[in-house]
């Protein structure tokens, strides 16, 4: 298998780990590299950014500055490569463009 292979096989398994420490998915659902199991990864991802930037703007003691750049990092990542497997038709919220709702991308 040549190195570059190896390589992309590589960051493919490090994103999923980091997956799963951040994600409460089962490994099925995270290997899942199918455009609906990526759909539904972004949508679990946008909604614990969600979260996490809820608790950052409160305050509160259980926001975690280094777990809010990691899910964003992930979402980033999701997004671009669903992007990718459509071929360049999804926009920065997940969905393939001329979908009828339309989420701004998390910050």
């Amino acid at each position: 298998m040549p190195k570059t292979q190896i390589n992309t096989l590589r960051a493919q398994a490090g994103h999923i780990a980091e997956l799963a420490r951040l994600l409460p998915m089962w490994p099925s659902e995270l290997a899942d590299s199918s455009i609906s199991g990526r759909q539904r990864r972004i949508r679990v991802l946008r909604r614990a950014l969600r979260l996490e930037r809820q608790r950052g703007i409160a305050g509160h003691w259980t926001y975690d500055l280094s777990r809010h750049s990691s899910l964003l990092e992930c979402y980033r990542t999701e997004t671009a490569g669903l992007e990718e497997q459509l071929g360049g038709r999804a926009t920065a919220n997940g969905r393939p463009s001329g979908s009828k709702r339309a989420e701004p991308e998390p910050i």
